[in-house]
């Protein structure tokens, strides 16, 4: 079965005239673990409850290793290690544990897995539901005409649902529309809540 694609264009940035495209999976939707309990039952003789026990077990295991500064390494698979953060202001001389957070856990595959997908086959097929959309400022403000004839309130989801955008393009332009006064952010920088402004006209 081929991996389905389709081609996006990256977000614009300032100074770039050029837009590229990069290529992404069309998913098909997700993996459970009961799904490869049940897969993995079907080639050994473990039982998907006994699968899904190793699997649970599995979880502790990585927690405790990963926690004790240790990388784990599941042969054919690949490396788990953990990714750290810190404040972007963090002073060197005075930093101490409490300035340092997990920001994620890096997965590295094992040269026998990646080999695997050497020999896969690709399908581009169109994806509308992924793609930013197209619109007109007029086009826009319309919807959002419409959206704040029902709501008091919009965040940048429901922009991003109005509109068919993508998160960045949806902050960009929701920027636009404060900046012009056409929208006011009456919540935070960190938590904006948009309301339509009623001194524009």
């Amino acid at each position: 079965m081929p991996i389905k694609f389709d081609l996006y264009t990256n977000p614009e940035k300032e100074g770039v005239t050029t837009s590229r495209l990069h290529a992404k999976v069309i998913t098909n939707g997700v993996v459970t673990t009961r799904n490869l309990s049940e897969s993995i039952n079907q080639k050994c003789t473990l039982t998907a409850a006994d699968v899904r026990a190793v699997l649970a077990a599995l979880n502790t295991e990585l927690y405790n290793a990963l926690s004790n500064g240790y990388i784990v390494h599941l042969e054919g698979i690949g490396r788990f290690s953990l990714s750290l953060k810190c404040a972007p202001d963090v002073n060197p001389e005075y930093v101490n544990a409490s300035d340092i957070s997990v920001k994620g856990i890096r997965f590295t595959p094992d040269k026998e897995l990646s080999e695997m997908f050497e020999t896969v086959q690709f399908e581009h097929e169109a994806d509308d539901s992924r793609h930013s959309g197209n619109m007109e400022l007029t086009e826009i403000i319309a919807k959002m005409d419409r959206y704040f004839a029902e709501n008091q309130f919009m965040r940048r989801r429901d922009f991003e649902k109005l509109t068919g955008f993508n998160k960045s393009k949806a902050w960009r332009t929701l920027k636009v529309f404060v900046e012009d006064g056409t929208l006011k952010n009456v919540g935070t920088k960190e938590m904006p809540m948009y309301v339509k402004n009623q001194i524009k006209q």
